[in-house]
Order: structure tokens, then C-alpha cells, then sequence
């Protein structure tokens, strides 16, 4: 709905601009339509709108597939990392689903019924043993049985293929396409976006304290540095490493580099 739309761009724009603070968002939605009414109710140019926010977005945001939930279409566009790779990181519970089209369309594209049915006479030994029967010898009373078996098989077909189909938008299939970063148990969620959020907002702390110090490093580079002054990926451990431990040694060996690396400019224009 284009005011659902514009509200949640309007959230996300104000907890960005105004909040300053770290983005979960719960994605179960089952994606954005594109026709002609869609377009005459905004509903696409709202939904643009949250596309935009997550763009601008300069805090840590987080996406999680909860339980059960699913995550479609254009509403997978919107919200896809990829957007903004700085900031933006998505999850999913394990018994959630994601995907672009749901497996009973990805059938209907990829595997249809003269598909399957091409399938059944390559497989089935009694559809075999009648394509021999009716090579040898054309009878109608031998078509009448292959369509029979033909039909009495089409639903067990669509069902494998469809459960074929939904493995492929379990977690451990997105997991590997690098969609997700990794995925989730709902019962440990809370404490695992705990220590995520909490060492992600004390990286970013440090990030910015880089990027002040050289002002020639992107926000990548700056990164990748305070990432090569961590030991270990736990998220907990980390946090606590930053709580704890003072980077600024490390960050004053930066500003002097950088200092140095501007007087050595300077002498070269001379």
C-alpha cells in the first residue's frame, strides 16, 4: 500500500537523519507488484522511496528473514544489501524462505507439464515397457494406459518439483549464492544481533575516527583497516577488545602518516 510505503521511508529516513541509530529490519513481505494500478497509486514510487533511504543510510542496518517469513520479488530488491554494502547486512532464520518467484511459479516457468511428462517416460518403468508395447504395435487401448499413468503420476511430479524448487530458497542455498550472510536460529537471534549491533556501532565509532585522521581514505579502506587491528571474527569478543582496548595509538600513527604523506605533497609543488 503506497501510505505503508511512504511511512516506512519516512521511518528509516528519520531514524538516519534525526535518531542516528542502527537499523533491524523484520522482511516478510511477499514483494512489490509493477502494473498499471501500481503505478497510478504510487505504490511503486513509495516503495522507490524506501530504496533511497537504505541508500543514504549511515548506520549499521540489518535484515532478518524471522521464522516462517518470506521474502519476494520486488520486495527483494528493495531491501537487498547490495544496495549499500557500507552499511546494510542481511540474515535469515533457517526455516524462513527467500527467493524471487515462490516454487510452485518457478515450476510453472522452469518445469512444466510437458516437461515432466517427457520426465515420466524417461523414468517410469511402466511408461517405458508401454512406449515399447506402442513402437511395436499402435493400439488405442495402449495410448488410453500411458495417459492414465501419465496422469495419475503429474501430481507426484509437481510435488517433487516443487520441493526440489523450495530448497533452493532454504537458507543454506542463499548462504551459499552470498545473499545472506549467514543464517539464523530464531532462539539465539536476540543475542546474536546483540553483539552484532553492538560491535558494528563500535566499528563504525572507529571508522569515522579514521576517516577524520586521513581524509583522503573511503569509508572502505577505513574499514578494512580497524578490521586488520581486530583478532578474531566473534562478535562478542570483538565488542569487548573495543570496549576495553584504546585504538588510538593506532589511529594517531594514521593522522601522522597522513600528515606526512600531505608535507611530502607540498614539497613536491615547490
Amino acid at each position: 500500500f503506497p501510505d505503508s510505503a511512504f511511512k516506512t521511508a519516512t521511518a528509516i529516513r528519520d531514524f538516519n537523519r534525526g535518531e542516528n541509530l542502527p537499523l533491524i529490519v523484520f522482511a516478510n513481505w511477499r514483494g512489490f507488484s509493477g502494473g498499471t494500478r501500481d503505478m497510478y497509486s504510487e505504490v511503486l514510487k513509495f516503495g522507490a522511496q524506501i530504496v533511497d533511504a537504505l541508500v543514504d543510510y549511515k548506520h549499521p542496518v540489518f535484515v532478518y528473514i524471522p521464522p516462517g517469513g518470506e521474502l519476494r520479488g520486488g520486495a527483494w530488491v528493495v531491501i537487498d544489501p547490495s544496495i549499500n554494502p557500507e552499511q546494510m547486512e542481511m540474515y535469515a532464520d533457517v526455516e524462513s524462505r527467500g527467493g524471487i518467484l515462490e516454487p510452485a511459479g518457478i515450476v510453472e516457468v522452469k518445469f512444466r507439464a510437458q516437461q515432466q511428462v517427457q520426465l515420466m517416460h524417461r523414468l517410469d518403468d511402466t511408461l517405458i515397457q508401454l512406449d515399447k508395447e506402442l513402437a511395436a504395435k499402435a493400439d488405442d487401448e495402449i495410448k488410453a494406459k500411458i495417459a492414465a499413468r501419465e496422469e495419475q503420476l503429474l501430481p507426484l511430479y509437481t510435488q517433487i518439483a516443487c520441493e526440489f524448487a523450495d530448497l533452493h530458497d532454504r537458507t543454506g542455498r542463499m548462504a551459499a549464492k552470498g545473499v545472506i550472510r549467514q543464517p539464523l536460529e530464531w532462539k539465539r537471534s536476540r543475542e546474536f544481533f546483540y553483539w552484532r549491533v553492538r560491535r558494528r556501532v563500535l566499528e563504525q565509532e572507529a571508522v569515522k575516527k579514521v576517516c577524520a585522521a586521513d581524509t583522503n581514505l573511503s569509508v572502505k579502506e577505513a574499514k578494512e583497516l580497524v578490521s586488520s587491528w581486530l583478532e578474531g571474527d566473534d562478535d562478542k569478543a570483538v565488542a569487548a577488545f573495543l570496549e576495553t582496548s584504546s585504538l588510538d595509538s593506532k589511529i594517531e600513527s594514521v593522522r601522522v602518516e597522513a600528515v606526512k604523506r600531505q608535507i611530502a605533497e607540498l614539497q613536491g609543488q615547490l
